[in-house]
């Protein structure tokens, strides 16, 4: 905290430390590194309407800090086609999958489906693909700041343009996470 204190303006020094963000700014902390992440796709004719969660903590981690706020990851996302054309894909992420919604159902062995009506609070980003090609993609909003600050995360996916086949695959890398302060 004392090198974030020598680079804040004069007027925010005599704030208390607790009030140094709030009354200067949020301060973006650093990019760190975050595992790779590869999907399975199932046949999208199961997702049609539909998120669907794979019971695999992909992010289990220690808690961020409580102070920490405005979790963003941002990537590379590759389609691996084996003859689906996908081509927009949107990402839902859950802290749990325990206690869900009437919405939710399991389905053995792996899989949980929700209706995407009642997960619209659990968005976090779309991703633009094109089979074979690695293009850019930002995931942030509450559901992934509450996943980050539970240590746990559980990633969702909907179909919104295109099809999947099954035993295609959604790999995502070069990923880096940042967060407000």
């Amino acid at each position: 905290m004392k090198v974030l204190l020598k680079a804040l303006p004069r007027p925010c020094l005599c704030l208390g430390t607790a009030l140094v963000v709030s009354a200067c700014g949020m301060i973006t902390t650093p990019s760190v590194p975050v595992d790779d992440m590869q999907v399975t796709l199932p046949l999208s004719a199961v997702m049609l309407g539909r998120v669907v969660y794979k019971r695999e903590d992909t992010w289990n981690r220690a808690p961020l800090p409580p102070l920490l706020q405005q979790l963003t990851i941002t990537g590379q996302a590759e389609y691996r086609s084996l003859g689906g054309n996908l081509s927009e894909a949107a990402l839902y992420v859950r802290a749990s999958l325990d206690n869900l919604p009437p919405t939710c159902t399991p389905l053995p062995p792996d899989l949980v489906v929700c209706d995407a009506a009642g997960e619209a609070g659990q968005a976090v980003g779309t991703l633009n693909l094109a089979a074979g090609e690695r293009r850019p993609f930002t995931l942030t909003g509450p559901a992934l700041d509450q996943a980050g600050k539970a240590g746990h995360t559980y990633f969702g996916l909907r179909v919104v343009q295109g099809s999947s086949l099954p035993g295609e695959e959604l790999h995502l890398t070069g990923l880096q996470a940042k967060a407000k302060l």
